[in-house]
């Protein structure tokens, strides 16, 4: 249940950074949204005890706890994804957090160098007017 709360945490400050909000003067802060972050957690953590409580009076009480930790696992998971989709709309050019959240996604096509290449080439184009690609430099020789 701690992990959950904690993945919660990371979610909500990962969507807070998204947001832009500012912890200091609640500047950008919509308490509407988390509202529905909490009223998530909160079925989350009922539809988890209402399946532990009901496997435990049918006297399933090794295969409840398989149950419920499978299910803790899937909710931290959808919390994870939705936590690196956040801060990749935080931190838009750090390549990093976009490789962990493909690779979260299961989507190992776009961790692959081949498709980051043109990516990052044109990134360094548009905003790295001084660095000369290791290409280019052996185009010019």
């Amino acid at each position: 249940m701690y992990a959950l709360v904690i993945m919660f945490a990371f979610n909500i400050w990962a969507g807070m950074r998204a947001d832009g909000v500012s912890v200091r003067h609640c500047k950008n802060f919509r308490f509407s949204k988390f509202k529905n972050a909490l009223a998530e957690l909160l079925l989350y953590v009922t539809i988890i005890h209402v399946i532990y409580s009901v496997m435990l009076q049918c006297g399933d009480n090794e295969a409840a706890k398989i149950v419920i930790k499978s299910l803790t696992y899937i909710f931290m998971y959808v919390y994870l994804q939705n936590a690196f989709r956040n801060l990749i709309k935080a931190y838009p050019t750090k390549v990093a957090l976009r490789i962990i959240y493909h690779v979260i996604r299961l989507e190992f096509t776009r961790v692959l160098p081949g498709y980051w290449q043109p990516i990052i080439e044109r990134y360094q184009r548009e905003h790295d007017n001084d660095i000369i690609n290791d290409k280019e430099k052996e185009g010019k020789q």
